[in-house]
């Protein structure tokens, strides 16, 4: 039981591995959202104080589930240095997150915002990781589905329970330092063979193969840089009209409208 629980992907056979929007996989994306909302719920019960303890739980579980990962990994006895290495947009946040609550920098909060929600919202819905390799009831698959909820649901948090919100100022240095990230690795790609941001490659069954599909290899890279882009936009604009159109009365504001009357 646990030899299949911990197995390599080369140890089954086609028809009990996790495929897209199959039954056991919805029954995932069910038990993800039902986390979800457990963890909010229990927000909105706490206070400020046992709110910031409990974001801190939740970056140390992301922490330790993608040691745990690795630990796993390890034990196959054949290392995958072209797979395993956290450098994708979810796994840097293991990085980025620690440092995000110890520094409490905004363009930290922002980034994690902008890389966070929309990179575990994507491996959720199109993970390369699990599909066509691990059955449902295997620890890649549980930690995957753990680890991209639980990253999903950080920057929300800061956003309803800590006053977060994102701002479009951050837009052009998020882009730069996912720019640089990019660089570094696909430097690292080519050490290793890998497909780290699937810079290489694109990955089956997603949008981003979907683009490759009309532009090719390397045209889709800068095709998806512009899309990314315009992703944040919609993931920041809101919160800037809104701030527009729900802009405190300034004192300037205050006193014209004093000598009007």
């Amino acid at each position: 039981m646990l030899t299949k629980f911990f197995g390599h992907y080369t140890k089954f056979s086609y028809q009990d591995v996790l495929t897209p929007f199959s039954s056991d996989y919805n029954w995932m994306l069910l038990i993800s959202f039902l986390l979800a909302v457990f963890v909010f719920v229990l927000g909105s019960i706490n206070n400020p104080k046992q709110n910031e303890k409990l974001m801190k739980i939740i970056v140390f579980t992301i922490v330790a589930l993608e040691i745990s990962r690795q630990l796993w990994a390890v034990s196959m006895g054949n290392y995958l240095w072209s797979e395993m290495l956290p450098l994708h947009l979810c796994g840097i946040q293991i990085f980025l997150m620690p440092l995000m609550l110890k520094t409490k920098l905004p363009l930290l909060k922002n980034f994690v915002y902008l890389t966070a929600f929309p990179g575990a919202l994507a491996a959720l819905l199109f993970n390369e990781t699990v599909f066509y390799k691990y059955p449902v009831f295997h620890f890649q698959s549980i930690q995957t589905f753990v680890i991209h909820t639980l990253i999903m649901i950080v920057p929300i948090f800061l956003m309803v329970f800590d006053g977060f919100r994102p701002q479009l100022k951050y837009i052009l240095p998020s882009t730069g330092l996912i720019v640089l990230i990019a660089l570094f690795d696909g430097f690292v790609n080519v050490i290793t063979d890998g497909n780290y941001l699937f810079i290489a490659s694109a990955p089956t069954d997603t949008p981003i193969a979907w683009v490759a599909d009309v532009t090719g290899w390397p045209g889709y890279i800068p095709v998806m840089i512009i899309i990314v882009v315009i992703i944040w936009l919609i993931l920041v604009l809101p919160f800037t009209i809104a701030e527009k159109f729900n802009k405190p009365l300034t004192s300037a504001d205050y006193k014209f409208r004093k000598q009007r009357r």
